[in-house]
């Protein structure tokens, strides 16, 4: 037998080796038959040819997918997830052994619930995949507009392939990622709101390139081909080439995109080639889904799982053990039960034994566990929506939960790592200060004071002065809607000034005057009521700076084409834009190059110091202005340093030829575009520096005072100076005065960096009564990110109650929130963020969380759970979480305990009858126990489930600390459950056992049977298990009492009527259980058991209560942070 063996094993290895052998070479063949020599020829760009129809091409296609399933695969492929899930496969393994030999108890109470749950899980994604097949034909099926030989034709949304013309008529969205070639527009702009994409509401500007403005679609130039790279997902980065024949290849950036899920706004109509499509456009790019999150309390459900799977094994294989010993030890037993199996038994008999005890005692595993907290989890989601203290009181914008999945993680938060700007404040700013070749300037009441002198306001049309709001109103993005442009021209054509009329028309004005426009009364025309230019930017600092520069009498009018217009005291000016070099996060400044009406050609440029200072070449001003930086950040403002340059026409032309000899045929290429008109960035002249307040979110203060007193630590992760930074955190109470503040700042080499952590750690060892606060900035992070020096970084900073970093990057945010999710402690995070540079950080958390902010919508749409306030954020976790865990903790309980009650009743009754493998319920009780009679109380509560009232929870913030790292889940209270649900069994079988062999409970005299005493077991454990559920809940709705009693009459009434009606599954029940109702002593019983069951369950009940009250009592008086500002 043993070389039988030896020989099958080695003959499967074999076999193993040989397929793994043929499945390495098919991979081979397959790799080289497909790609061969082709790899290397894989280009970074594509080209594309201007108004090329592809039909029938289904790679092309603009159709976009979101279903999973099709009707034809739905059923095989939703059966295979469902089977995926080790649970469901077991239960399945289950059902078939119950088929497939004489089981003792029937199949259908396995084929039954497990049809029923896979059946609703089914039923559940079915309709979703429907919803989301509904919402995808809806898409692909708009009528669209295209150009194909110079006609307009309308056509499905699906048909647009690249190379199409397509048209978008005012008001309608975008469908395709598109270049703009032509506008209804003067000068070939064409408005667009991106609110779809990144929340933004405020008009963007997109414009023709040069040559073909002007141009209809019946005169586009043929042959026209665009190259781009492939798609990326960044919604702000897009290279390309436009070739137009006989003309220069033009460089096409962000400005010619229109995105689709863009809107066109105060444009009639815009014409575009589709260069990307259907899943390769940037919003498809954006909305897919980054990756799975799971909650911490699985791997504590799934340690139970394991732990009951062991106790089932064991009691298969102790019974199976037992049975064939006692068989071998009393051969006596033949005489009466006929004969037995023979000695040794055969495999036959032995696997027939194996699973009839499996089949009896598999029920321990609560089959429909997952079903139930799905179903717990989906309706608890609701409830975040329809909470009105999470719903915005000025918008009316409810909280949103985007997934079901983590409700319960809300509990368990230890660490939350916060954006500042936008989060902690409200991304509102107001201009405050500003530092003009080393004056200090301060704004009050709308006017200008030296702060030498604050007995007058200062001259505003100083020279320099002047010139410093000149480069803020000239360089920015910042935009004028068409409705105020013609506001404005109505006006002015009371004037008679036809040239301002003309330019607020958007008709071409002539150069006359050298750009100088003639003088009009402003103060009467602009603001006739009192008012001022109603601007719009996708950035709250630019806003600030623009509407200060209009208080102090330069103000922004406007744009046409390239040119610019302002009004400078009573005086119109215009500038010719000849480029922006936008805004980055890596660049981290901004510039202009212009044209004004003497010909000259400025740089103007502004940015964080760090990225102009090096630019500029007069230190001594540069010390003065640091000087003055440092002070407006001491005052918690944000600051940005402002500098210009004069560029010769001979430099300029220069760069020009440069960017026409690119070839264009990578990406990088594409690139050098931007990279060229850098170059001119240098030997700037510095002219001073702004300071711009962000105001404070409502409640941050409270509530970061009582996620400390919850335990949650928190960082603040933001892109401000440190001193900023520092001010901010004082005033909000994230860190206080009275702490002892470690600081890890400006560390350049590894020497330095393990000096500072030496001195770091011994701060951290000595006592004190102060609380710790680490400050750290960007450079030092990266020289502890992904180097051996971060453990020792986790160690110090998780010691400490608050940090700060600073100067960091987004790509650094999600580092840091790594490093420490990923730390020994493993503890459960959660990020905070309100804009698109949050994102990496936010799905990089356990928990994430978006603020639906000014910067966009963007973090709200990619976090798990989104919302307007930081405030909000104090009842989410204090009560929310913790309402959810302890329901969730609960629910999980309570399954696995009333289950064990059924189990162990089970393994009592076999031992009782020397492992026979009889079953001592009928199978109609076994199939409706987890799905009928006890599942309804149990959603109920979990849903409802109150342990400490809301209010008390928010002024006892040290509550939460009573349920984190998974307290209520732990083995203690899980062995707690398990006692008592095997001392209730016992007590069960035991008084039941006493009542009927020793005494007559039916009215006709007649004795007990086997069924009869089943039916009275069944019951009994009804009762106790539904009491057992009620003593648990502290919060008594009338719903959950009315399930707990209509489940009980439910059951009742379904008994009765099962043994008057003749319907025999197992065995005879026929009147078995109306004789127990008959009976006073069955009624007896049921007084004896719930008595004997529930007393010592009721006094644990009261001692807790009591001990929790005490510590409510005992906690103490919110602490008060004392600042300076």
């Amino acid at each position: 037998m043993r070389q039988c063996g030896v020989l099958m094993y080695n003959w499967f290895a074999r076999l193993c080796e040989c397929i793994k052998s043929c499945f390495v070479f098919l991979c081979c063949f397959c790799c080289c038959c497909c790609y061969g020599n082709k790899v290397s020829a894989v280009e970074e760009t594509r080209q594309i040819e201007v108004g090329a129809m592809v039909e029938g091409d289904k790679k092309k296609h603009n159709k976009i997918k979101t279903s999973k399933y099709t009707l034809l695969m739905f059923l095989p492929k939703n059966l295979s997830e469902q089977f995926r899930r080790v649970v469901n496969f077991y239960f399945l393994i289950v059902t078939v052994i119950a088929v497939f030999i004489d089981s003792p108890v029937s199949p259908f109470t396995s084929i039954a619930p497990l049809t029923f749950m896979v059946l609703v899980t089914a039923l559940k994604q079915g309709y979703e995949d429907w919803l989301r097949h509904k919402a995808d034909n809806k898409v692909n099926n708009q009528i669209v507009e295209i150009v194909h030989k110079g006609v307009i034709k309308e056509v499905r949304n699906s048909s647009i392939a690249p190379g199409t013309l397509v048209r978008v008529r005012r008001g309608k969205e975008v469908p395709a990622d598109l270049v703009l070639l032509c506008s209804a527009g003067e000068k070939g702009k064409c408005f667009v709101t991106t609110a779809n994409l990144d929340g933004e509401t405020n008009l963007k500007t997109l414009r023709v390139p040069v040559p073909l403005v002007g141009y209809t679609p019946d005169i586009l130039p043929t042959g026209m081909k665009i190259e781009v790279p492939h798609p990326v997902a960044d919604l702000y980065t897009f290279y390309g080439r436009l070739e137009i024949p006989g003309l220069d290849s033009l460089p096409l950036t962000p400005d010619h995109l229109m995105l689709r899920g863009s809107r066109v706004k105060n444009t009639e109509w815009a014409i575009g080639c589709a260069i990307y499509t259907g899943e390769e456009t940037k919003l498809a790019l954006n909305s897919k889904y980054s990756g799975n999150k799971f909650s911490s309390c699985e791997l504590a459900i799934n340690g139970f799982l394991l732990f009951f799977i062991l106790l089932l094994i064991l009691e298969i294989f102790v019974s199976l053990a037992t049975k064939m010993l006692i068989e071998r030890r009393n051969p006596e037993r033949d005489l009466y039960l006929g004969p037995g199996n023979p000695v040794p038994a055969p495999i036959g008999a032995i696997l027939q034994d194996l699973f009839s005890f499996l089949l009896l005692y598999y029920y321990i595993i609560p089959m429909s566990l997952y079903v139930t907290i799905e179903l717990y989890k989906f309706i608890g989601a609701l409830f975040i929506g329809w909470d009105e203290e999470l719903r915005c009181e000025e918008t009316g914008r409810p909280a949103v939960a985007n997934t079901s999945d983590l409700n319960e993680e809300l509990g368990q938060v230890e660490v939350l790592f916060s954006d500042k700007t936008g989060t902690l404040t409200k991304n509102l700013m107001v201009f405050k200060a500003c530092s003009i070749k080393g004056h200090v300037y301060e704004e009050r009441d709308s006017k200008l004071y030296d702060t030498e002198r604050f007995n007058e306001p200062v001259d505003t049309l100083q020279t320099d002065i002047k010139f410093f709001f000149t480069i803020l109103a000239l360089c920015h993005s910042v935009q004028i809607s068409s409705e105020d442009m013609k506001k404005l021209s109505a006006r002015l054509s009371v004037t008679g000034n036809l040239q301002l009329v003309n330019f607020f028309r958007r008709k071409k004005v002539k150069s006359a005057q050298n750009g100088v426009l003639d003088n009009v009364s402003w103060n009467s025309i602009i603001n006739p009521n009192g008012s001022k230019m109603d601007y719009q930017a996708s950035s709250p600092d630019e806003k600030a700076l623009v509407e200060a520069a209009d208080r102090v009498g330069v103000t922004f009018l406007g744009e046409e084409g390239n040119n610019m217009l302002l009004k400078v005291g009573e005086n119109t000016e215009m500038y010719e834009r000849l480029q922006v070099i936008e805004f980055t996060s890596e660049r981290k400044r901004m510039s202009v190059i212009l044209r004004d009406k003497d010909g000259k050609i400025w740089l103007f440029c502004k940015g964080a110091e760090s990225s102009v200072f090096p630019l500029c070449k007069d230190t001594a001003l540069i010390e003065d202005t640091n000087r003055d930086i440092n002070t407006f950040a001491n005052r918690g403002l944000r600051t940005l340093a402002v500098a210009y340059r004069e560029i010769s026409e001979e430099e300029y032309d220069k760069v020009t030829e440069a960017i026409k000899r690119l070839d264009g045929k990578s990406a990088d290429a594409l690139q050098q575009v931007t990279q060229q008109y850098r170059v001119l960035e240098r030997q700037l002249i510095l002219v001073g520096a702004t300071g711009v307040e962000d105001c404070l979110q409502d409640d941050v203060a409270d509530t970061l005072a009582s996620l400390r007193r919850a335990g949650v630590k928190t960082w603040v992760l933001t892109g401000d100076k440190v001193e900023t930074a520092i001010n901010v955190a004082q005033s909000c109470a994230h860190i206080s005065e009275n702490d002892r503040r470690i600081f890890l700042i400006g560390v350049e080499t590894d020497e330095a960096l393990q000096a500072h952590l030496e001195e770091c750690k011994r701060i951290t060892h000595e006592p004190s009564y102060r609380d710790l606060t680490l400050i750290v900035d960007g450079a030092s992070m990266s020289l502890v990110l992904d180097t051996p020096s971060a453990p020792a970084f986790v160690s110090i900073s998780m010691m400490c109650n608050a940090v700060l970093c600073c100067r960091l990057s987004p790509i650094q945010k999600a580092k840091i929130v790594r490093l420490i999710k990923n730390s020994p402690e493993r503890p459960i995070t959660a990020a905070i963020g309100d804009g698109a540079n949050d994102i990496s950080m936010i799905q990089e958390a356990h928990v994430g969380f978006g603020i639906f902010g000014k910067e966009g919508h963007q973090a709200a749409r990619s976090a798990d759970f989104a919302f307007t306030k930081f405030s909000m954020i104090k009842k989410i976790l204090l009560v929310m979480g913790h309402w959810y865990y302890q329901r969730l903790a609960t629910l999980i309980h309570y399954f696995f305990y009333k289950n064990l009650v059924l189990g162990n009743i089970m393994f009592i009754f076999q031992i009782h009858t020397v492992f026979s493998t009889q079953s001592i319920f009928d199978s109609m009780y076994l199939t409706l126990f987890n799905l009928g009679f006890t599942s309804l109380p149990c959603l109920i509560l979990s849903v409802t489930e109150q342990r400490w009232p809301s209010d008390l929870l928010l002024k006892n913030p040290m509550l939460y600390r009573d349920i984190r790292k998974n307290k209520l889940m732990s083995w203690p209270h899980f062995v707690a459950w398990c006692l008592s649900a095997t001392y209730h069994s016992v007590v069960i079988y035991l008084f039941s056992d006493f009542m009927i062999t020793s005494s007559v409970i039916s009215v006709d005299g007649k004795t007990v049977d086997l069924w009869c005493f089943g039916a009275a077991l069944f019951h009994l454990m009804m009762v106790i298990v539904s009491f057992k559920l009620w003593l648990q809940a502290r919060y008594h709705t009338r719903m959950f009492v009315a399930s707990i009693v209509l489940s009980l009459l439910a059951y009742v009434l379904f008994n009765t009527v099962y043994a008057l009606v003749y319907l025999q599954i197992d065995g005879d029940v026929l009147g078995t259980y109306t004789r127990l109702l008959s009976s006073t002593s069955f009624w007896a019983l049921n007084v004896l058991v719930v008595v004997a069951c529930l007393s010592p369950d009721y006094v644990v009940r009261l001692v807790s209560d009591k001990w929790g009250r005490r510590q409510v009592d005992k906690t103490p008086a919110p602490h008060i942070f004392s600042t300076r500002l």
